[in-house]
């Protein structure tokens, strides 16, 4: 997958999630000490989410950024779909414990 392709498929998957519980884009964007504005480029997908930023976001949606990852690299991504489709599988689930390490460290 390009990585353009994934960055937006990331920024549909917390929009959707995001709506879901019906919040709105300024209290994700306060919890990230950002603007509503740039928040919502973020959603769009013009601003790439750091790891820190996912893990706020995460935290914010009450759900893991590892569950959020797991919907982004499924291959179901309508709505209905994504908040169902949590299967996570061993190499994803191993690639972000070693991200987790190194951005705790």
């Amino acid at each position: 997958m390009r990585q353009l392709e994934y960055d937006l498929r990331l920024a549909k998957t917390i929009k959707t999630l995001r709506e879901g519980k019906h919040y709105k884009q300024i209290c994700i964007a306060n919890a990230l000490n950002l603007t509503q504005a740039t928040y919502s480029k973020i959603e769009k997908g013009e601003i790439s989410i750091t790891p820190g930023q996912l893990k706020i976001i995460a935290n914010e949606l009450e759900i893991s950024s590892i569950k959020i990852l797991q919907i982004v690299e499924s291959k179901f991504l309508n709505d209905s779909e994504i908040i169902h489709n949590l299967e996570i599988n061993y190499e994803l689930k191993r690639i972000i414990e070693i991200l987790n390490r190194n951005n705790l460290s």
